[in-house]
C-alpha cells in the first residue's frame, strides 16, 4: 500500500506538503488516544467554536502548540526556538519561537494560540504586529545586518504572515492560509480501517504544497515578504 506519494524528481515544496500532512496525522492520532477527535472536528469545523481544555484534559493553547503549531513549523523546516530569551528578557514582550532557518538579512518570529483564537479573532496577528512595530528584538542584534523583520501567527488552523521593511518603516501582512480543511479530513479519517491516502492525501498534499508551504517554508519564507513589501 503506497501513501500516495511517488516523486519522479525531487520536489522540496512537495516534500515539505507531505510531512506537514503526516503531522496532521499525528496530531490526530493523539486527539483519538484522548478520545476527542469528534470535539476537535467540531473546532476545525466552525470558527466561531471554542476549543476548550476538558476536550483533551489540558490547557487548549499548550495542547496547540506542542501536538499541531511546533510539528508544522518544524516540518516547514524553520527550526523553530521555543520562548527566546536572546532576543528580549521581559517575558510580556517575549514571542513564543524565533524561528532560526531564515536569511541573514532577516528576523522571523511565530506567535501561537489555541485553536479558532487566531481564526477567529486574530490575537495571534495582535501581538506579532505589536512585536514587529516595536522593533525591540533588534537592540539584542546588530542592527545593520538585519532588514526585514517576519512574523508567523498561527492557531494551528489559520496561517498569517506578517512582514516589516526595517530601512523603510513599513509593515503589512504578506500572506496567509488555512489548514482546516486538511486537518478535518485527517481528523474524519482518524476511525478509517482503509488506508485514508488512497483517496484524499494527493489532492491535500498539493494543497498544501500551494498555500501553507508556498508562504511559509525555510525557502519561501522571505521571498514571499519581500514581495509583499514591494507591492505597497
Amino acid at each position: 500500500m503506497t501513501d500516495g506519494f511517488e516523486q519522479t524528481e525531487f520536489d522540496v515544496d512537495h516534500l515539505r506538503a507531505h510531512n506537514v500532512l503526516r503531522s496532521l496525522q499525528a496530531f490526530a492520532a493523539e486527539a483519538q488516544r484522548r478520545h476527542a477527535v469528534k470535539s476537535l472536528k467540531r473546532v476545525a469545523r466552525n470558527p466561531s467554536h471554542q476549543f476548550k481544555g476538558g476536550y483533551v484534559d489540558q490547557a487548549p493553547e499548550y495542547f496547540t502548540e506542542q501536538h499541531l503549531i511546533q510539528p508544522v513549523l518544524e516540518e516547514l523546516a524553520l527550526d523553530p526556538w521555543p520562548r527566546p530569551v536572546a532576543l528580549v528578557k521581559d517575558e510580556r514582550n517575549r514571542p513564543d519561537y524565533r524561528l532560526q532557518q531564515v536569511a541573514p538579512n532577516c528576523l522571523a518570529i511565530a506567535e501561537s494560540k489555541a485553536l479558532n483564537r487566531e481564526r477567529n479573532h486574530s490575537v495571534g496577528s495582535e501581538d506579532v504586529n505589536k512585536y514587529l512595530r516595536d522593533e525591540t528584538f533588534l537592540k539584542t542584534l546588530r542592527r545593520e545586518e538585519v532588514r526585514y523583520s517576519v512574523g508567523v501567527a498561527t492557531d494551528g488552523l489559520e496561517w498569517r504572515l506578517i512582514a516589516r521593511d526595517i530601512k523603510e518603516g513599513v509593515q503589512t501582512e504578506v500572506g496567509g492560509c488555512s489548514l482546516a480543511d486538511p486537518l478535518e479530513m485527517v481528523l474524519e479519517k482518524a476511525h478509517s480501517e482503509t488506508d485514508p491516502a488512497e483517496d484524499w492525501m494527493p489532492d491535500a498534499r498539493h494543497r498544501v504544497a500551494d498555500t501553507l508551504v508556498a508562504n511559509f517554508s525555510r525557502e519561501n519564507l522571505l521571498r514571499t515578504a519581500v514581495k509583499g513589501l514591494d507591492s505597497l
